[in-house]
């Protein structure tokens, strides 16, 4: 059943990004609507509130989708509360992270060793 819900979730956000435009597809971030969209549906199983918040996004999307061609301020902070909201939900329950969190940490960690290590292999040297 949830499962069927996030399909037909992910076919209504297609619906909706084929009626806007690019710039209000990253305005939305619509992409992050997708991923939010993908994880709520694995969990609906297990987790009483990713299904609630199913049926939150499926309203909210049927709201944006009555008006897209005319989107207010309202609308896009609306839009924001609604993904923040969802988004924590998936963080602090599901131990969820941002994508690419892991890729800034090491990274500087890789940097930083290889500063270290580089001025001792050239210190030696020399």
């Amino acid at each position: 059943m949830d499962n069927e819900r996030a399909n037909q979730l992910h076919a209504m956000l297609k619906e909706f990004r084929n009626t806007v435009d690019g710039q209000l597809d990253k305005k939305l971030d619509l992409e992050k609507c997708s991923r939010i969209i993908e994880k709520l549906g694995t969990f609906a199983t297990e987790c009483e509130e990713c299904t609630q918040h199913l049926f939150d996004l499926e309203n909210h999307f049927t709201q944006l989708n009555g008006h897209s061609t005319q989107l207010s301020d309202g609308d896009f902070q609306q839009h924001k509360q609604v993904i923040e909201h969802t988004s924590s939900h998936l963080m602090k329950q599901h131990n969820l992270v941002h994508s690419g969190i892991y890729t800034g940490i090491f990274m500087s960690l890789g940097t930083s060793l290889g500063i270290v290590f580089g001025l001792l292999i050239f210190d030696n040297l020399a």
